[in-house]
Parts: C-alpha cells; sequence; structure tokens
C-alpha cells in the first residue's frame, strides 16, 4: 500500500490499543468521498471525480484505508458515459458490496443504471452488475443508500426522477432487494410523490428487532415535508409520518435507543442570521416522527455549519460523532469543520474543529473503524485550485471534556467557579438546586464545547478544560430553560 502523511500518532487510553492518524494526498481532479465501511483491517471509502461544471461526475472513486492509514485508491473510468460510487456495506469475508450510479452521456447530468460491485481490497471488482432504471425513470441524484436486512440481503435505496422531468427529484424513489453477490431478488418504485422540487431520500436505517426498514427523506408524506417511512420486508410502505422539520434542514440516523426512539442529527446552515431561527442540533425521535427532547449544540446566532446525510457514526451509547462543515457556497474562501461528540443521553462531550489553510473543507460523510474510532473524510479544495484528499481519523481523546461530580464543598460562599483563570481544572458549585439541571461551557461567541444533565445540584462538579484553547469562556447552569448561575472564566 502507498505510504502518505501520516500525522499525529498517539496510543489511545482505551482497553484496545490502536493509532490514530490523518492523511491527505493531492489529485488531479475533484474527488469527492461520499460513503463506505469497515472490516477487521481497514475502511472502504467510495465517492467520483473529475467534476465538469454542471454534468455532474464522470470518474467513480474508491479508497481501500488499512488501520494504520496506509490506503491504495483507484479510478473507475467509461468511455463515453459517467460513474458515480455511492455507498458500500463490508461483507462477511472481507469484501465490500458497493452501489452506484452509471450511464447517461458527457453532455448531460443524468445517470440511467444502477450499479451494483463487490469489491476486495484491494479494490479489484470481482463481481458485477448493471440493472437499467426501467422506463420512465432516471436519476441525476447520487441519493443511493443501502442496509443488510435481517436475513443477510442488501436493500437499495435510490431517488430517481422522471424523463420528462430531468432536473428534479420530485418524489419517486427506486427500492432494491439483493443477495451478497448483488443478485436483485426484488424490487419495487414508489411514485405516489407530490411533484415537489428538492424531495430526496436521506437515509436508511435497520428497525431493531423487526423485520422492517425506516426510510428518512422529503416526499414520502407531502410537498417538500421531511418525513420518516417504514418498509417491511417485502418493501411494502407500512407507515408514513412527518417530521417537525424546515424545509431546508438535513436529517440522518445511526442510533437507535432500547425504548424505540432514535436519535436523529438536523442542520442547516443559515449564515449566522440572528433573525433565523434555525440551529445545529440532534434530536431524539419516537417511532411516529414526534421530538421527544433536543441538543442543541450551536445556537442559531452563532452556527454556521450544516451536514451531509450521512453525518453520524455510532459506536456506543457514550461515543456518537456528528460531522458538520462550514460551506462557503461556490466560492473558493477557506473553510473549516466541526465535529462533535456526544452520548445516547445528549450529552455533548466535547468538540473538535478540523481546519486546514488556505483550504475549503466539506465533509461529505464519517464512518466507524475496527478500533471503535471515527473516520471523517469529505472534499477538500486549496484557495489556489489543487484538490486534495484528506481523512481524519478521529477517537474520543481528540473531544472529551473529562467531568466528575462530588459532593459539595466547604469553600467561601462567593466562590461559584475557581480556579479563575486555570489552566486544566475548574471547579463549578452547583447550589441552591434540588432538580435536574444542565451545565453548559462556551466560548463568548456563543460555540458550544460541552452541556451536561445532572440529575442533582448540591455538589461541586470538576471540569478538565486543558484541551481547551485559551482565552475566555462562559460556564451557565439552566433549571426549566432558565439560567440560574453564569459566569466567565479564562483557559490560561
Amino acid at each position: 500500500m502507498k505510504r502518505i502523511m501520516l500525522l499525529t500518532f498517539c496510543i489511545l487510553a482505551v482497553e484496545m490499543q490502536s493509532q490514530r492518524w490523518e492523511l491527505s494526498y493531492p489529485v488531479e481532479e475533484g474527488v469527492v468521498l461520499v460513503g463506505g465501511d469497515c472490516n477487521e483491517n481497514g475502511n472502504y471509502i467510495v465517492g467520483a471525480c473529475n467534476k465538469q461544471g454542471n454534468l455532474g461526475y464522470v470518474d467513480a472513486y474508491a479508497i481501500y484505508v488499512d488501520n494504520d492509514g496506509d490506503y491504495i485508491d483507484k479510478k473507475i473510468s467509461f468511455g463515453g458515459y459517467k460513474a458515480h460510487l455511492c455507498s458500500a456495506v463490508c461483507l462477511d469475508n472481507g469484501n465490500a458490496f458497493v452501489v452506484g450510479v452509471k450511464g447517461g452521456t458527457m453532455t448531460n447530468r443524468i445517470y440511467d443504471t444502477l450499479w451494483i460491485t463487490i469489491m476486495n481490497p484491494e479494490l479489484e471488482i470481482i463481481e458485477e452488475h448493471n440493472y437499467p432504471l426501467i422506463e420512465p425513470y432516471i436519476t441525476w441524484t447520487t441519493d443511493v443508500y443501502l442496509e443488510f436486512d435481517n436475513y443477510g440481503d442488501v436493500v437499495v435505496f435510490a431517488s430517481v426522477s422522471e424523463h420528462n422531468y430531468p432536473n428534479m427529484t420530485n418524489g419517486v424513489y427506486a427500492l432494491f432487494k439483493c443477495d451478497a453477490e448483488g443478485n436483485v431478488l426484488s424490487s419495487k418504485y414508489f411514485a405516489e410523490g407530490h411533484g415537489a422540487n428538492g424531495a430526496r431520500p436521506s437515509g436508511l436505517i435497520r428497525v431493531p428487532e423487526t423485520d422492517n426498514m425506516m426510510l428518512l427523506g422529503k416526499g414520502f408524506y407531502a410537498s417538500n415535508s421531511h418525513s420518516i417511512c417504514y418498509i417491511d420486508n417485502d418493501l411494502n410502505k407500512i407507515g408514513t409520518y412527518p417530521l417537525p422539520l424546515y424545509e431546508n434542514m438535513r436529517n440522518h440516523t445511526d442510533c437507535w435507543k432500547e425504548n424505540g426512539h432514535f436519535l436523529m442529527s438536523s442542520m442547516s446552515h443559515h449564515h449566522g442570521m440572528l433573525e433565523n431561527n434555525l440551529y445545529t442540533a440532534v434530536f431524539e425521535v419516537d417511532a411516529t416522527g414526534h421530538y421527544v427532547d433536543t441538543l442543541v449544540y450551536d445556537r442559531a446566532d452563532t452556527s454556521d455549519y450544516t451536514a451531509q446525510f450521512g453525518s453520524m457514526v455510532f459506536v456506543d451509547d457514550d461515543e456518537i460523532y456528528i460531522a458538520t462543515y462550514w460551506d462557503s457556497g461556490d466560492n473558493e474562501l477557506p473553510s473549516d469543520a466541526v465535529i462533535c461528540l456526544i452520548d445516547n443521553d445528549l450529552n455533548l462531550r466535547g468538540v473538535k474543529r478540523l481546519k486546514i489553510d488556505d483550504t475549503k473543507i466539506r465533509i461529505m460523510h464519517c464512518q466507524i473503524t475496527e478500533a471503535k474510532t471515527c473516520l471523517v473524510y469529505g472534499q477538500c479544495k486549496k484557495s489556489y485550485g489543487n484538490e486534495m484528499v484528506y481523512v481524519w481519523n478521529l477517537s474520543p481523546e481528540d473531544f472529551v471534556i473529562p467531568w466528575t461530580l462530588s459532593e459539595m464543598p466547604e469553600v467561601l460562599q462567593h466562590q461559584i467557579a475557581y480556579p479563575n483563570p486555570t489552566n486544566d481544572c475548574l471547579n463549578i458549585i452547583i447550589d441552591n438546586i434540588d432538580c435536574a439541571c444542565r451545565v453548559m461551557i462556551y466560548d463568548i461567541s456563543g460555540h458550544k464545547y460541552f452541556e451536561r444533565r445532572l440529575e442533582r445540584g448540591g455538589a461541586m462538579l470538576t471540569l478538565d478544560v486543558s484541551r481547551l484553547e485559551a482565552g475566555q469562556y462562559i460556564y451557565e447552569v439552566i433549571v426549566d430553560g432558565s439560567s440560574t448561575q453564569k459566569g466567565k472564566f479564562m483557559k490560561n
């Protein structure tokens, strides 16, 4: 395998020791990385390259990165028509089931064929299937998702359009069930959309302890309505429920709770406008689409971050990663990304900011590794024109603000938060509170770095803030939606 820039090696403080790394390499053509999966030896990452204006991505692209950060990559070209790899899941033998779209011509954005391949870690295609979409359907999007059902078959979910509306996603969806070799066992087209321009899927996930799958997206329920849709093992719709989301917000889930609820990330880019009430958040949602609880990890007047659909990675109940990035539009302004670590109870455990000088970062996907860390990757472009491939391997050590809760110490009454300034630990006295509360840490711009629910007051919360950058921060204790304690501290 190739050896590239391997940066930031360290040993994790977890039961299994593993290496964290970051890799990058220049590419001659624009490369977008949009999906993948892991086996015991490394991660498959798939996408496409060579964007030509409004004609879409022309050549398929794949990377296999081993657990040490060494990689091989491959571009797949077809003379006269386009191809794009969209998603991958690993098989028991270490190979990957990869789905994409191909076909059309070099003069438009249209793809007309579902493309399924079986790849090995050397990125050799050992089996390949082409399934033309039935008339009158085509697709110009690359929103294709896949997931195993309970019987080892793979369900593929794609957005399609009618020939008469080649530049619209108008609420029509194609579902395929395939065996592990890529043979289609059954298929259905859902054409009950409402002609909503912009209707599109955003995710597919298996419902625990059932034979059902859950689809996330727009157009299942009504025009431009974000919805969840359940399908049974025979690809029949069995229930559709609206989600109370704003039209341009995106949603994704990778995490079911034991009570039948699931966590859903939802983000929107809004340029930090004070009058805009969109924000970056994770919701707990019940099976019928009703919100149960919310973690807002950036305010509407401070958050400039959005996310693609594959933005959530569930490792375990204490480690759930959410990837966002600053979308600067079509210009080449340098931009960064923010990766948040939360737990299953919607506590914000920490934040990691990814920034590269003179580079526009557009995070497209994140996925788990065999070592239970998180890979984050996307599309990076230097402001002076060079395209870059970046893959970050992140662990909780990059994020977490450790904390402990202890009995109320004997301190002077005015010592609410001390020491101040501090280099490492901050103690916050939570006094005169006999019910559940929230404790938050954010900077003076309003970007949140920590939020924790506590079931009782009358105690001292000790935070290890050594990982925070030097500067001024705000701590706040919230009870029933109202601030009861608030103050500033300086991190040296």
